[in-house]
């Protein structure tokens, strides 16, 4: 699995940020974006009732041990493109939302390729997407590979209130720095495109959810964030923690960093229950 830039392929390794191909009722797979791994957990996060547990939120560290608790995670994407099982028809495709498209497979000796042009917004936490993935059906099978196009949301493509606009992927954490209640916050912007998969391929069937995670448990390597903080390296200003362009010392280079970071931490597996 791995993630590219434009001139750069680079392998994806575990993560926690997810692309879920989630069966539903035995009518087929269908998109999903979640931190969570399990399908119980993936499919919990979007139902407001008592009888549902909301997944406690992931939890990651800087090098030398400073905890992080994730609060709020919006990636934009464009152009996604998911191949088919091998031999599998884009006519075994169903719920097609306004302006995607399936090509090819229909040899029945091919695959298909479902594409979403976009832009779509996803919200890592509890995989909700603008517009809406959830109706579309995929079939059961074989799956390797998933692609598609990181960039900045941009006015007049996104809703005027989207805080993703001007950014690729934001991210808010919470943690303890001197006792007192803190924050990170992460703005950062890609204009590449990525690609998880699988060598071998991942085989879910009816009831199964395939993942493309974004693991935050490797955001923060290399980063000793304590020891930055106590030498003035990073700066906090009204209890949030930036990770930018004024980092230096052992934090030197802080944004690029946790960039090529995001970029090492995907996986595609099927999920657990």
């Amino acid at each position: 699995m791995n993630l590219r830039a434009l001139s750069l392929r680079q392998t994806l390794l575990p993560t926690a940020a997810a692309v879920a191909l989630a069966a539903c009722g035995g009518e087929g797979a269908s998109l999903r974006f979640s931190v969570h791994e399990s399908q119980a957990q993936a499919a919990s996060v979007h139902v407001q009732a008592d009888h549902y547990l909301i997944p406690p939120a992931p939890t990651f560290r800087s090098s030398d041990g400073v905890t992080f608790t994730l609060t709020e995670a919006r990636l934009h994407l464009k152009d996604i493109r998911l191949d088919l099982p091998q031999g599998t028809k884009c006519a075994d495709v169903r719920g097609l939302l306004a302006g995607a498209t399936c090509k090819g497979g229909e040899s029945g000796s091919g695959s298909g390729t479902v594409v979403v042009p976009g832009p779509i917004i996803v919200d890592l936490m509890t995989g909700a997407t603008l517009p809406d993935l959830s109706t579309m059906r995929l079939p059961a099978g074989t799956y390797k590979r998933i692609d598609f196009r990181l960039e900045e949301a941009k006015a007049g493509e996104v809703a005027v209130t989207e805080p993703l606009v001007g950014y690729s992927l934001r991210v808010k954490a919470s943690f303890t720095q001197d006792s007192t209640p803190s924050s990170l916050e992460l703005n950062l912007k890609f204009s590449e495109d990525a690609r998880f998969e699988s060598a071998t391929g991942v085989e879910v069937g009816a009831d199964d959810e395939l993942l493309a995670l974004l693991k935050p448990q490797v955001w923060l390597e290399g980063l000793p964030v304590a020891a930055c903080l106590q030498k003035g390296d990073l700066e906090m200003s009204s209890n949030v923690l930036l990770m930018d362009a004024s980092a230096k010392g052992d934090c030197s280079g802080a944004e690029d960093t946790v960039k090529r970071n995001i970029k090492n931490s995907g996986d595609l597996r099927k999920s657990t229950n």
